[in-house]
């Protein structure tokens, strides 16, 4: 089911005094702003999440939830582009496209305000979104003498600069040693990292828990011992 523009107009207007905003920031409205950042857009009067419509399949109902106990009263609807591979939760509201612009989303600068960078709760729900958007698990072999292994590797894309110094900033913070590559990359590389993501920023996306927690495929295990690891 999803909401045309003349559905979105008849929505303001039926709606107009229904529609509840947060009012008070919270990590589930940080979480939705990282979510914003790595998949989002906000028009005028629409709010869009593109999700991978099989690799995010599991996460999909988590966005959409969210969105709705976020912003009581607005149509929360979906559909699936089936040639690009996505599927498209829309938020069809101008009074929330107003306020996402308010609480500091620019869709083209997709600066981070500071009512997130002055939290660390909300910095790291933020990430959260960020990696469960755009982040992945990198899992590569290796036949050593002692065994075969596997390398792990959990990646953020994103060409945009402001982003990236975010998440590079914020991990180094909170204890982690990311590292960079090609100006479009931030990785978590070693072991420790990796599996201290799972219990420290708590990924909401099944994709990112189910590769993380993987030991062994095909005969080849989780390298036990050094954590340094590099791309084959």
């Amino acid at each position: 089911m999803f909401c045309s523009l003349i559905c979105s107009n008849r929505s303001n207007l039926n709606n107009k005094n229904n529609v509840i905003v947060p009012s008070k920031y919270n990590s589930e409205l940080a979480e939705f702003f990282g979510i914003l950042l790595g998949d989002g857009s906000v028009t005028k009067y629409f709010v869009k999440i593109y999700l991978n419509f099989i690799a995010d399949a599991g996460y999909i109902p988590f966005v959409r939830k969210l969105s709705q106990r976020l912003f009581l009263g607005v149509p929360v609807t979906y559909q699936r582009r089936i040639s690009e591979g996505t599927k498209e939760i829309q938020i069809s509201s101008k009074d929330v496209c107003d306020y996402l612009r308010g609480i500091g989303f620019d869709p083209k600068n997709r600066c981070i305000p500071t009512w997130i960078t002055e939290n660390n709760k909300f910095i790291k729900a933020t990430i959260r979104g960020l990696f469960d958007t755009e982040g992945s698990v990198g899992i590569k072999y290796f036949r050593g003498k002692n065994g075969n292994y596997i390398y792990k590797q959990l990646i953020v894309t994103n060409k945009n600069k402001n982003i990236l110094r975010f998440l590079e900033k914020s991990l180094v913070m909170f204890g982690y040693k990311p590292t960079k590559n090609s100006g479009k990359n931030i990785y978590i590389s070693n072991r420790p990292d990796i599996e201290r993501y799972v219990d420290d920023i708590v990924p909401h996306n099944p994709k990112i828990i189910n590769k993380i927690k993987i030991k062994e495929i095909n005969g080849f295990s989780w390298r036990v011992g050094r954590t340094a690891m590099r791309w084959f």
